[in-house]
């Protein structure tokens, strides 16, 4: 008799040493998570200050975006946007810590499927964000050396 399409002759087990790791892992990112739900806000707190505390101090030093300088517009914008690509992988890895516990706990195949695919998908924003990065960084070293070059000659 040959088993179907969807079982297994030899399922994966995951025994109590794995067991043991995989909470302590949950634990881990439920940890690592929360801490960055807080720097979330910590970023959106601070583009709260800078849009209002940081434009009276730019409008008394004489900075204003109209003069060249950086107003607090800008800086309140990157604060934000750095909020929001972080609550991502924070949301992806607090998923994967309440679903591995559940699964754990109740000894349950779908949730640790679920855990998994949280994991995978915060494993790809990540590895995305790095593409995206490690390629950014390749256009500003080859503008430096186009414009270092430029100037040079």
């Amino acid at each position: 008799m040959e088993p179907s399409p969807q079982t297994n002759l030899f399922e994966l087990q995951v025994e109590a040493t794995a067991q043991s790791y995989l909470r302590d892992a949950a634990r881990w990112a439920r940890f690592l998570s929360l801490a960055g739900f807080v720097f979330c806000g910590l970023f959106v707190v601070f583009a709260i200050v800078a849009l209002t505390l940081l434009a009276g101090l730019f409008n008394t030093m004489g900075t204003s975006p109209a003069s060249g300088g950086m107003g607090p517009v800008p800086i309140a914008l990157v604060c934000i946007g750095i909020a929001a690509l972080n609550f991502f992988p924070n949301l992806y890895l607090y998923n994967f810590a309440g679903r591995m516990r559940l699964a754990l706990q109740n000894n349950d195949q779908d949730h640790l499927s679920t855990a998994f695919r949280n994991i995978r998908a915060l494993l790809r924003f990540v590895g995305v964000l790095m593409i995206i990065a490690v390629g950014l960084f390749l256009l500003i070293f080859l503008l430096l050396l186009i414009t270092a070059s430029r100037v040079s000659s």
